[in-house]
């Protein structure tokens, strides 16, 4: 074997190795995106169930009632709390918007952000809400919010009384026998 014979070997054998190395750096990169990806959908997820939790708390679960459906029983303290928590979901909104604009966030989870936008936008206190903290936010999310407050209509609040969740529960119980 010729010293010429030897460097074109050496050439093949290192074309190989970088084309191995281009192909583990694609695997590594589609790796590192998969997990940004769900750790995405983890602090969102995690931010709805905070947002949840701190709307089923005793204290707070007045604010939101009087905010949302009763202002005339609202006082000064239950409106600072309603304000603040229409603020929190207005900010995870505007994150969702924005994540999906950068191609972070899938059409499925997208679609569940303006659901909820929408059911939100039933209510004439988050309306109110948005109105005073409009000024706040930018572009093209307070153009997004805007147009599915104009296309939504105000509608009595969904009927969560207990009345109507034992009709649900005992429809549910009967399945089960």
């Amino acid at each position: 074997m010729s010293l010429s014979d030897l460097a074109s070997f050496g050439t093949l054998i290192s074309g190989v190795a970088v084309l191995v190395s281009v192909i583990y750096l694609a695997l590594q990169v589609r790796q590192t995106e998969r997990n940004q990806q769900i750790s995405i959908r983890h602090s969102r997820a995690s931010r709805i169930v905070e947002l949840h939790l701190a709307l089923a708390d005793p204290a707070v679960a007045d604010a939101w009632l009087h905010g949302s459906e009763s202002p005339q029983d609202i006082t000064q303290t239950e409106l600072r709390q309603y304000i603040h928590l229409c603020r929190a979901l207005f900010f995870h909104f505007e994150d969702s918007f924005y994540q999906r604009e950068e191609g972070l966030l899938n059409d499925d989870a997208f679609e569940t952000v303006v659901a909820g936008v929408r059911l939100m936008a039933r209510s004439p206190g988050w309306r109110a809400a948005w109105r005073i903290a409009r000024p706040n936010f930018g572009g093209r999310f307070r153009d997004f919010i805007d147009s599915v407050v104009t296309g939504s209509a105000v509608e009595p609040p969904v009927d969560l009384s207990l009345e109507t969740w034992k009709a649900a529960f005992a429809s549910e119980a009967s399945r089960t026998s």
